[in-house]
């Protein structure tokens, strides 16, 4: 395992360290590294340089320059890290974290999960673009697997979304603050307005926000509208966000704070999906043709949580206690009008499919430092406790054109998975010792899960589902371990390493999954006996830092186990080219893969160019890049959810009174050789942008951003998953395009 980090691709590290080496040869002794805070790596907050793992840290001032929008937007500029989504019905997917995506990667706003993504057939897809960016106050990924601390679907990584405080706007000072901001994109003509108001003092403070988000479809490179499969523009679409947020903040005591949030986010789409009129269904019956294809779906958030953190008390330096509950979810309604026959009579067929999460759970970490001889130790320990309910639901109805109901050939209504509730109870522990010279850092740590699922298949699963068995419910634990090192060679250069392990229970939905098409000729089958899937990942890392800027280079490996891929052939049948003989279906089953393997190496740099030439400290150049290797190995196939090299390149200036950022985005191309499959090939491309803010007034600044100024036609690799026989321009992102906001604060 050692010998292959080690040897871990030459040609792509060897070019990665070029780029970094001429800001490496920049450096002066007894200087100092700008110092930033982060909280997600250990759970005490540390400064970057201080933790054995690569972080990056996007904070409020960054999402408002980069005129983000959704999830996607905030990691525009992030190698490695991706949101995919472009072109498909259901929008945006979750993160990518070198190659691990979906619910292998951990998302939690303000300490709670964000709802699982759940997919089932061609009209249900449940996402996890349930976040209000503009509530952010800072973005926080964790790369690699980080179970030790954050428990399961931390098996790739995890995202820390926290969301702005009163003190955001008030600092220590209180009184009242109020701040507005209004915006505008052309990419999809989306106007948002947000306004936050903030009251009180440093013994009682409260919070109010509100954001909406009006906007259409997101432009393509494509030329043609039209209908069918051949249709290059975006479908059509309305779309509507609204965020509401309460924080009230109370410090009843010094180094006491009790802090209470609710808030509830809701969205809106209505879309004509033109890019299905007129294509043709082929099943066992005749050809049927849709004519028309629409969809409207709604999904809302909300939650709810009171959290009390102790700084200094007697016995415990930090006390961090959390309660909270969220129900989440997903609707989405599908009107058609079909023609059985292709020439039959027009026949109105709706399908409607929603999926509910709700989660509760009670949160506590407690750290206190001791010293043991020469050196310094922090030790964190805790519990988490949370139980988890799943539904989903779907029901459909066909009619005639006199409005004559027609017959089903499915049993209406039915569930794709029967409701469960799945209970995890988890204990951690971590110690970071520090050595008196402050030169070394290590850092251990270990937790412990347990999970429980109780499955119900009532009579709506059961009539929907005729012949499957009842539901078994499942139970596991796991034992996860994290160990790493800081070495501090010189004021400037330091290294790192760590060992960290990963897991991700069993889902719900691929342990009792149930459902038949008599018509599509296919079925689905539970399998009680999957295991949790497991990760074990190496890190390597070079970080220097002095008066003219930083950079890091490093090298992972990271190894998956027992793998779920869902919904494969049932092994069962594969000697009968995966029919059952008993019905003739051909059946699907969720399977464990022996492994998977993903290597990579990234590099950063951060230099003041200005400061080096002798005439300002406001000139920058920042460096970011990534690239991946990813292999089933059971299968011998590469690994399809690996992006493609990358790097970002900017050059800043940063001014009193304005600044302004160019940066290229550099892409290499996705080789034949590295895709599993007939998905797409995509080509190489650069991205050209320029976004800046002025300061109008103390109180105002307008910020605004030209994207893709040379009109550049591409398509992100991560958005070919969902092209199929599609016109692949219609999944293109947008040409030149531009966007702009204005903040007042008072």
């Amino acid at each position: 395992m050692f010998k292959r980090l080690l040897s871990l691709m030459p040609t792509k590290t060897f070019t990665l360290l070029i780029l970094s080496l001429p800001l490496l040869a920049v450096g002066k002794e007894n200087t100092e590294a700008i110092e930033t805070v982060t909280i997600i790596g250990t759970k005490t907050e540390r400064s970057l340089e201080q933790i054995g793992a690569s972080i990056s840290l996007i904070d409020r001032e960054a999402i408002e320059r980069q005129l983000s929008r959704d999830i996607a937007d905030v990691v525009r500029y992030e190698p490695g890290v991706s949101v995919g989504g472009s072109g498909s019905r259901f929008g945006l997917s979750g993160f990518n974290i070198r190659g691990i995506e979906g619910n292998r990667v951990l998302t939690i706003v303000d300490g709670i999960r964000v709802p699982d993504e759940f997919s089932f057939g061609p009209f249900l897809s449940a996402r996890r673009d349930f976040v209000d960016v503009d509530s952010l106050e800072l973005v926080e990924i964790a790369r690699g697997p980080i179970s030790s601390l954050y428990g399961s679907d931390a098996l790739g990584g995890v995202v820390s979304l926290t969301t702005r405080n009163p003190s955001s706007y008030l600092g220590d000072q209180g009184g009242f603050a109020a701040n507005f901001k209004t915006g505008y994109s052309s990419d999809d003509e989306s106007a948002v307005a947000s306004i936050n108001l903030a009251l009180g003092n440093e013994t009682l403070a409260g919070l109010l926000s509100y954001t909406t988000r009006n906007s259409k479809e997101t432009k393509t490179a494509g030329r043609s509208g039209g209908l069918a499969q051949d249709r290059e523009e975006a479908d059509p679409i309305d779309a509507e966000v609204d965020n509401f947020k309460l924080k009230l903040t109370y410090a009843p005591i010094e180094s006491h704070l009790l802090t209470f949030t609710v808030e509830d986010f809701q969205s809106q789409v209505d879309q004509e999906i033109r890019s299905d009129y007129g294509s043709l269904l082929t099943g066992r019956g005749p050809p049927t043709l849709i004519s028309e294809r629409d969809a409207f779906d709604e999904k809302d958030r909300s939650r709810v949580s009171l959290t009390y953190e102790v700084d200094g008390n007697w016995w415990a330096d930090k006390i961090l206690a959390r309660i909270y509950s969220q129900e989440s979810n997903t609707s989405q309604i599908t009107r058609e009008v079909r023609r059985p026959g292709v020439r039959g009579a027009p026949l109105s067929r709706v399908r409607s499919s929603e999926f509910e999460q709700e989660i509760e759970g009670v949160y506590l970490h407690i750290t206190n430092e001791y010293a043991l001889g020469e050196w310094l130790n922090t030790v964190t320990y805790g519990t988490e406790v949370f139980e988890t309910y799943s539904a989903s639901i779907r029901d459909g109805s066909t009619a005639d054109a006199n409005g004559v109901p027609q017959r089903e050939f499915t049993n209406f209504p039915t569930r794709d998975f029967p409701i469960t509730d799945v209970k995890q109870t988890a204990f951690f522990l971590q110690n970071e010792s520090v050595s008196a010279d402050e030169r070394l850092r290590l850092t251990l740590g270990a937790r412990y899960d347990d999970f429980e699922a109780d499955a119900d298949g009532d009579s709506v699963y059961f009539s929907g589902n005729p012949g499957s068995p009842t539901p078994a419910g499942f139970e596991d634990s796991e034992t996860t371990l994290s160990a790493s090192v800081v070495y501090q060679f010189s004021e400037q250069f330091s290294s790192f390493f760590r060992y960290s392990e990963g897991f991700r229970a069993p889902p719900y939905d691929d342990v009792n999954v149930g459902f038949t098409n008599p018509i599509g000729g296919y079925k689905t089958i539970s399998n009680p006996e999957l295991k949790s899937e497991t990760s074990q990942g190496l890190e390597l890392g070079l970080r220097w830092g002095g008066e003219f800027g930083s950079a890091t280079l490093s090298l992972y490996q990271n190894d998956y186990e027992d793998f779920i891929e869902t919904l494969s052939i049932a092994p069962a049948f594969l000697r009968f080219g995966g029919v059952d003989p008993s019905d003739g279906f051909l059946t699907f089953q969720s399977v464990n893969r022996a492994s998977v393997e993903i290597d990579g190496v990234e590099a950063s740099a951060n230099v003041n160019l200005g400061r080096i030439l002798g005439f300002s400290d406001r000139l920058t150049i920042r460096l970011a890049a990534a690239y991946a290797n990813g292999e089933d190995t059971s299968a011998d196939v590469p690994l399809n959810t690996i992006n493609p090299l990358s790097a970002v390149i900017g050059l800043e200036y940063e001014g009193l009174e304005w600044g302004a950022q160019l940066v290229l985005t550099a892409v290499e191309e996705k080789d034949q050789a590295e895709i599993a499959g007939s998905r797409l090939k995509t080509s190489g491309y650069g991205i050209l942008d320029l976004i800046g803010y002025i300061d109008l007034s103390d109180s105002a600044t307008l910020n605004f951003g030209l994207f893709n100024l040379t009109d550049k036609t591409y398509i992100r690799w991560a958005d070919t998953v969902a092209i199929g026989s599609d016109a692949p321009a219609r999944f293109s992102q947008p040409g030149f395009n531009a966007g702009l906001s204005l903040r007042v604060d008072l």
